[in-house]
């Protein structure tokens, strides 16, 4: 984990670089891969700002506090980054815990129609609310995805449209 410590209309003061820091340090153990940390510090008036931004593995999450001290204020600041990494964290175990992920494999023969090939894809379709699937559809950059719905239990597909929206699809039984 890379922290940078960015003064703003503010003397750099080492034991404040060293205090958020040593602060921020403790978020190492929500991070799996490499990430940075950014940290500013500005100082407006009688208000003391401290932001965080941190990027890296896929997260982009961001804080900013202002309080009239600015050890209180990184303090605050470092609080709420914990509270939407733990928070982050949580979402990403419940959704592996729900049962097999989704896999595609191609088959190894294409098909014949019409004198086209056509290639054959098996998909295991995951219970997913409809929100949960717009987030999965969002996170994988997929334009369209096959789910069950868990409300429904029916299978579902739920696509991008031209116009930026989504589109779903409920098929009935006849």
């Amino acid at each position: 984990m890379q922290i940078n410590v960015t003064f703003r209309r503010l003397d750099p003061s080492q034991g404040l670089k060293d205090y958020a820091v040593k602060r921020l340090s403790k978020l190492a153990k929500y991070f799996g891969g490499p990430t940075e940390v950014n940290v500013i510090l500005t100082t407006e008036k009688f208000r003391q700002i401290a932001e965080v931004v941190i990027t890296g593995n896929g997260l982009n999450l961001s804080g900013k506090e202002e309080t009239n001290d600015m050890y209180s204020a990184i303090d605050l600041v470092v609080d709420k980054m914990e509270r939407q990494l733990r928070r982050h964290r949580e979402k990403i175990k419940s959704h592996k815990g729900r049962g097999p992920g989704r896999t595609v494999t191609a088959s190894a023969a294409p098909v014949e129609s019409e004198g086209k090939n056509v290639v054959v894809e098996q998909v295991t379709a995951k219970p997913l609310s409809v929100e949960e699937a717009i987030d999965q559809l969002e996170l994988m950059g997929y334009q369209f995805l096959v789910f069950v719905n868990a409300d429904t239990e029916s299978l579902n597909v739920i696509y991008r449209r031209p116009d930026g929206h989504y589109g779903l699809i409920q098929p009935e039984s006849l």
